[in-house]
């Protein structure tokens, strides 16, 4: 009866401590639950020698064929010109901005950045290991734990649950997998999460090594129709519906397809189309602010979105005022111009003049601060 109450007692710790031996061999010591990580020679090769920086994804790459312009407006006073250096690439995420800015040994003195359309344009984390990476946010988010983690990191290994992770080089692999309507919103679900960590790092990095930081909202272009509206999201009854729409549309009749718009929005809210048909008809009777509205949620909602997205321009405004530091709207000073212009080359990328009026901006601001 003794060794039989000993083994009952002594069963949990072992199974514990086996456990927790197998969590500490496979964890990697990390305050936050990040699925991915870069190898050691990532990146370890860039230097900055320029006192200004614009970074970020494909938007940051084609704001940065703009430098010389940029560097001829900061340079009108000065002996001689000033020195612009770029590190922005297409299919660079937050992450890999951040790993930059991280191998510097020196941080220019002004960073600009623009970055939120390449999020998911490689893969960060498997989708087998998504109930657990959502499990590790939750005792993330715990601010008793995050507290005891940021003390002892070596905690993390004990405490996340394990899963595989992906390693990633200075070569960014694009993601060419085909995820179900379901998985890809849970995909996304976790971006934005991953995206709010690593912003908020790199904007206290910044801070902390003295360097200005200029972050920009992503524009998005609100005329492009979605690629596809989620499975699931479009009542029954509701086919009929979005026909007779379509076709008040096609024959101009605003009015007429406001109120059916205006219902057929409200009974099926994660339809992208519905959405984005809705923004029409209110752009169409000069509602701009409500059709941007609308026409933001059908980005949000397109189940095969592969740029920019309003969820991540609310980020990045509230990390820069978590911060205390001042963004560029730059999407919002492009959506105010659509009601009159055409302000996009394509459904990515904005007109030549209006990155021009951004490096005019730009400009300003950072003359402004160094008091040039």
């Amino acid at each position: 009866m003794k060794k039989i109450l000993i083994t009952l007692i002594a069963l949990p710790v072992i199974l514990a401590i086996v456990i927790g031996s197998d969590r500490y061999m496979k964890n990697r010591a990390s305050i936050m639950p990040l699925p991915f990580y870069f190898q050691a020679s990532a990146y370890s090769d860039l230097k900055v020698d320029a006192p200004i920086l614009i970074i970020g994804d494909r938007l940051g790459e084609k704001l940065a064929s703009f430098k010389n312009l940029l560097a001829e407006k900061l340079s009108i006073n000065l002996s001689k010109p000033i020195k612009i250096q770029t590190m922005a690439n297409e299919g660079d995420n937050i992450h890999r901005t951040l790993q930059k800015i991280k191998m510097l040994k020196r941080v220019p003195l002004i960073i600009i950045y623009i970055g939120s359309s390449d999020q998911s344009y490689e893969k960060i984390f498997h989708t087998k290991n998504i109930r657990k990476i959502q499990k590790n946010i939750k005792l993330f988010e715990n601010d008793y734990i995050r507290t005891s983690l940021m003390v002892v990191p070596e905690l993390s290994k004990l405490i996340y649950w394990p899963f595989d992770y992906i390693e990633l080089s200075a070569k960014v692999n694009k993601d060419e997998e085909k995820y179900s309507d379901q998985v890809y919103q849970l995909r996304t679900a976790l971006n934005y999460k991953f995206y709010e960590y690593g912003l908020d790092e790199f904007f206290n990095m910044a801070k902390k090594r003295n360097s200005l930081i200029i972050p920009i909202t992503t524009p998005l272009n609100l005329k492009t129709p979605p690629k596809k509206s989620c499975y699931g999201s479009l009542s029954g009854n509701a086919n009929d519906g979005l026909d007779r729409l379509k076709e008040l549309i096609t024959r101009k009749d605003f009015k007429a397809a406001f109120n059916l718009s205006n219902d057929l929005a409200l009974l099926n809210p994660s339809n992208a189309q519905i959405q984005f048909l809705h923004g029409q008809v209110l752009f169409k009777l000069n509602k701009f602010s409500d059709a941007q509205k609308f026409n933001e949620y059908s980005i949000a909602y397109d189940c095969q979105n592969k740029r920019g997205n309003p969820v991540y321009n609310a980020i990045l405004r509230k990390i820069a005022k978590k911060n205390n530091i001042s963004y560029l709207d730059y999407h919002q000073m492009l959506v105010d111009e659509s009601a009159n212009n055409y302000t996009f080359f394509d459904e990515v990328y904005p007109q030549d003049f209006y990155l021009e009026k951004l490096i005019d901006i730009i400009s300003k601001k950072i003359q402004k601060r160094l008091r040039l």
